[in-house]
């Protein structure tokens, strides 16, 4: 029987609100709709992918901080979803004292690969899916050297592209020293199809990215704020509805490029 192997994709985007964490716990939850065992990783101090699955830690839980910076395994500080349906989904949840792990961190020897180490430490996921912070240190370092991808959620407005410049530097500098085998994705997002900004800024995403682009765009969809208030992925809460479509067909995407 050959090993199993562990796909880990990091969702990262340096500029907030655009779709970052939507992306990531609904990918994570739509693979654990189809059968696969998930390990959920919030990497964003702000916790949203946390609250999004429905878990609010309490004072005294483990989170990834104690993961990392205290050297606790990822098994003490993972836990279940309140979700039924997503019974393969584990979450190592994230609060505000993670900020304190930028500082704490920098300049340790290999401080970039504690994560990726202690993913390697555990028994194998099918996935591993990274919400990385909307900024550009040492947790979104730590992601991008554990993962196999990098997936980049792009809104679909005027300033969206001219924003990617920065994170995309910093994937060829990990690509070149330390992760050679990192892919990246680009993922359209936040798209009105009747704004003509948005046509156009797809239009230039699919000229720059040409082999790097989704082949699925995520439209608007009230319903995926809808979600997040409640606490539930939108594959559950509204799972006809055309942005749970579409990410299953990110996901379904995903999966093909792992299988690849």
């Amino acid at each position: 029987m050959e090993d199993r192997v562990t796909r880990v994709i990091a969702v990262s985007n340096q500029k907030g609100g655009v779709a970052k964490t939507t992306t990531a716990l609904t990918v994570a939850s739509q693979l654990a709709k189809l059968g696969q065992s998930v390990l959920a990783i919030d990497l964003d101090p702000q916790g949203n992918m946390t609250l999004g699955l429905g878990v609010t830690p309490k004072p005294g839980d483990l989170t990834i901080y104690d993961t990392l910076v205290d050297d606790r395994p990822l098994e003490a500080a993972w836990v279940s979803t309140p979700h039924e349906k997503l019974s393969t989904l584990k979450l190592v949840p994230a609060n505000r004292k993670l900020a304190r792990a930028e500082r704490e961190l920098y300049g340790q020897v290999g401080f970039d690969a504690i994560l990726k180490e202690k993913i390697e430490e555990v028994e194998p996921f099918d996935w591993v899916v990274l919400d990385c912070p909307p900024s550009l240190g040492v947790l979104t370092m730590n992601a991008l050297v554990a993962s196999n991808r990098v997936l980049v959620p792009v809104q679909c407005e005027f300033f969206s592209i001219s924003g990617l410049a920065s994170l995309l530097d910093l994937v060829k500098v990990v690509q070149k020293r330390r992760n050679p085998g990192l892919s990246l994705s680009v993922l359209p997002t936040l798209y009105d199809r009747r704004n003509g900004i948005c046509r156009g800024v797809l239009k230039e995403l699919k000229s720059r990215f040409s082999k790097q682009l989704s082949g699925v765009v995520i439209d608007v969809d009230t319903r995926l704020r809808e979600a997040a208030a409640k606490g539930r992925p939108i594959s559950l809460f509204a799972p006809r509805s055309r942005a749970s479509k579409q990410y299953g067909n990110l996901t379904k995407e995903l999966m093909s490029h792992g299988e690849g």
